[in-house]
């Protein structure tokens, strides 16, 4: 993957907390909110938010990665949002122009999204590519054109859009701040091993802003922040607002998104780091769930703790797999034991994932005991994970 489309993938990562201590905003003290306030507070964002059928907003999108390759990014743009029936087919509509600051490449690009397909057109190297929704199309959406956190995808969750927020694992009152000439609530929730600050309008109770920190102890991770201004929720807008002609003289491209449910899971055969094989095969039988993954991939980080709550839950009536993809110097190995996960992995999947038309990661599929493929998801999104779940709960009971 090169830099730029590093950038552009969709990091769906929230977030930290600690302990309470007094805030103040222009040498103003300000009383300080105890985590049942705070969780009050995200109460109100949550039914805010749900008010909002759709929105339109400019954004500027600051941020840094250091890893493997490292990127120092700087994004503006423009978005228009409408809530579907889920997250993967309600509208959006973003055109924007991103910077690697390291390298000073540019590109510029508009991508739309709907419940019948979603279309990206890179204006910098004239590219387009489409798909539709029942073959996955909405998948471009985390795969290609869209740069790091200018999609609120909050405002496309038809329920429960804070619910990660509501489940934190702890809070942090950060006083007051203005953002784009607007008073704002700022909160840091910790969803370890990720920080999410959010700034919120204390007039409307909507986001204007988020903030996601990872570091590790050896000074890898990221951090990006993005900021909202001109927020308009009385928008209404003309479904061709979602539509992207391809121009004329540029070659359409056609992406299948995904292997199809229902149809036979490709069969692989692939090495653990100690050398053993393990084939698809071999595994008929039983309920397998596929991860791919990468150690340089935040949002791979996010879920892995939920495979391992799947691995330990179900034990030997599951078989809870990552295959690591797309590393060029790196011990997954020894990255999964210092995670502490105990799930098997396997190397060198770059052909397998090729197989599955995985073009961004993570990307999850559940294969059904009799080797068909029964379910297929992209990204690090909270309803991704619930219905992982799901599935391979109804599996495993017939």
């Amino acid at each position: 993957m090169n830099r730029l489309a590093l950038l552009t993938l969709l990091l769906l990562v929230f977030a930290c907390g600690g302990s309470q201590e007094p805030v103040t905003d222009r040498g103003i003290d300000i009383p300080v909110m105890g985590e049942q306030e705070i969780h009050q507070l995200f109460e109100e964002v949550t039914d805010s938010i749900l008010a909002v059928d759709a929105v339109s907003y400019t954004f500027e999108v600051e941020g840094v990665q250091i890893r493997e390759v490292s990127l120092e990014f700087h994004s503006t743009g423009s978005a228009v949002l409408q809530r579907g029936t889920g997250y993967d087919n309600g509208g959006i509509f973003v055109d924007y122009s991103t910077e690697d600051l390291l390298t000073g490449l540019t590109e510029q690009g508009v991508i739309v999204s709907n419940s019948q397909y979603a279309a990206y057109l890179n204006t910098t190297d004239s590219t387009y590519i489409y798909g539709l929704a029942e073959d996955g199309g909405a998948g471009i959406v985390h795969q290609y054109g869209v740069p790091i956190g200018t999609v609120i995808r909050e405002y496309l969750f038809p329920e429960e859009p804070f619910g990660a927020e509501l489940d934190a694992r702890g809070y942090r009152d950060l006083g007051e701040e203005e953002i784009s000439g607007v008073s704002c609530r700022v909160v840091a929730v910790d969803m370890s091993p990720f920080e999410s600050t959010w700034w919120i309008d204390l007039e409307t109770m909507l986001p204007m802003a988020n903030k996601i920190t990872f570091w590790d102890a050896d000074g890898t991770g990221m951090e990006y922040t993005v900021t909202l201004s001109d927020v308009q929720t009385d928008v209404q807008p003309d479904p061709e607002a979602f539509l992207l002609e391809c121009p004329e003289g540029v070659e359409p491209q056609q992406v299948r998104g995904s292997v199809p449910a229902g149809s036979v899971a490709p069969n692989w055969s692939l090495e653990t780091p100690e050398g053993t094989v393990v084939s698809l095969e071999d595994l008929r039988g039983k309920v397998v769930v596929m991860d791919f993954w990468a150690t340089w991939c935040m949002p791979c980080r996010q879920v892995m703790p939920v495979l391992q709550e799947l691995h330990e839950q179900y034990g030997e009536d599951l078989f809870v797999v990552g295959i690591n993809v797309w590393e060029e110097a790196a011990d997954p190995a020894g990255f999964m034991a210092d995670l502490g996960l105990t799930y098997p992995i396997l190397l060198g999947g770059d052909d397998v994932a090729a197989e599955y038309i995985v073009e961004g990661i993570p990307t999850f599929y559940v294969i059904a005991p009799d080797g068909t493929v029964a379910f297929h998801a992209v990204g690090a999104d909270p309803a991704n994970e619930e219905a992982l779940k799901e599935v391979v709960g109804t599996l495993l009971q017939q």
